[in-house]
């Protein structure tokens, strides 16, 4: 079994409200909570249930509600730092307000945003005396490759998922929580791989169906970067993967290749400093992997496109400050918080 439950019934009737809503003021500090209509819920009284699943880097949960509210009334929050959210609405409709945005959402899409601007959420059951059933999706920012200034034209609205990447990516995240029961915590990380790789082909899919058609130059330039990055993340195990490859098929110059990237980076790091950084990280996990222990330390490095073990080694060590050895049989300096 994998994830946590909660259910008010184990709670008496009357303090199960004030129950969750502590529950909920700890995760979401400066919101005021309030049921929305209080009078309306059914007899059983106000109901909680959730299951809230780690998957390494990405969260996910499911829940069904009697109605409620949320409204910001405080500073920011732990919750504005948390990273990118998708609400998924399976029973009811989502309401919301995100920098003065108002929207609905309904069963079929995804409410996609990142907090830092969420003024309120209005959870409605389909009918006046039901609950209201989402699932969660949670991204830690920095575990997204795509362009943050593409992805800033996606944060709070509504994006379809009846079909394609969105359909796929909902798809899984229901099985997951519907069987958590089925996996072994092992599972976990390799399942928050899988999630976090239909992540990103959603959005990806998104930018290109908003940007593509464009003829702006900045908006095509955001399309090229979201093609580019996506060409990178599936081509890592590739040795011969260089930012001449990566030039030569998008059709661009060496030069104004990494002039944009510089610009989607703010500076911070190369087309060929991306490649390693994200080779590390794949490496790092794979060797945590316990289902990999006995793979051979080299052979999880030529995975990842290094066919040199003594540059896995070196590049390793630079990045995480222990040899790769090391961090698989747990030097307490190798932790995952580590900086990567």
């Amino acid at each position: 079994m994998i994830g946590h439950e909660f259910r008010s019934d184990a709670v008496p009737a009357a303090e199960r409200f004030a129950h969750w809503q502590s529950r909920m003021h700890a995760r979401m500090a400066g919101f005021a909570i309030r049921e929305a209509d209080p009078a309306a819920r059914s007899d059983a009284g106000f109901l909680a249930e959730e299951l809230e699943i780690s998957l390494g880097g990405p969260h996910v949960s499911s829940r069904r509600i009697s109605p409620v509210d949320l409204r910001r009334e405080g500073a920011d929050s732990d919750f504005d730092k948390g990273g990118y959210q998708f609400l998924v609405p399976v029973e009811g409709t989502l309401r919301t307000d995100w920098n003065g945005r108002a929207g609905v959402s309904r069963p079929g899409s995804a409410y996609f945003h990142d907090g830092t601007r969420l003024n309120s959420l209005g959870l409605r059951a389909q009918d006046g005396r039901g609950h209201f059933r989402t699932l969660t999706i949670e991204i830690p920012k920095d575990t997204l490759t795509l362009p943050p200034g593409s992805l800033r034209r996606l944060v709070g609205h509504d994006l379809p998922c009846r079909e394609g990447p969105g359909a796929l990516l909902t798809g899984v995240v229901s099985h997951v929580v519907n069987s958590a029961d089925t996996y072994r915590p092992s599972d976990s990380a390799r399942l928050g791989t899988a999630v976090l790789d239909l992540v990103h082909a959603y959005l990806a899919h998104q930018l290109e169906t908003r940007t593509g058609a464009s003829l702006d130059p900045e908006h095509r330039q955001h399309a090229l970067l979201v093609r580019v990055v996506d060409f990178m993340r599936h081509r890592l195990a590739d040795p011969e993967l260089t930012p001449q490859q990566v030039a030569d098929a998008h059709h661009v110059s060496v030069s104004y290749l990494h002039r944009i990237f510089r610009a989607h980076t703010g500076g911070r790091e190369t087309v060929a400093g991306w490649i390693r950084r994200q080779r590390l990280e794949h490496a790092r996990r794979d060797l945590r992997d316990p289902v990999l222990a006995a793979v051979p330390v080299h052979r999880i490095a030529a995975r990842w496109g290094y066919t040199h073990a003594a540059a896995f080694t070196r590049g390793f060590r630079a990045a995480y400050d222990v040899t790769p050895r090391e961090y698989r049989h747990g030097t307490p300096a190798a932790s995952d918080d580590d900086r990567g």
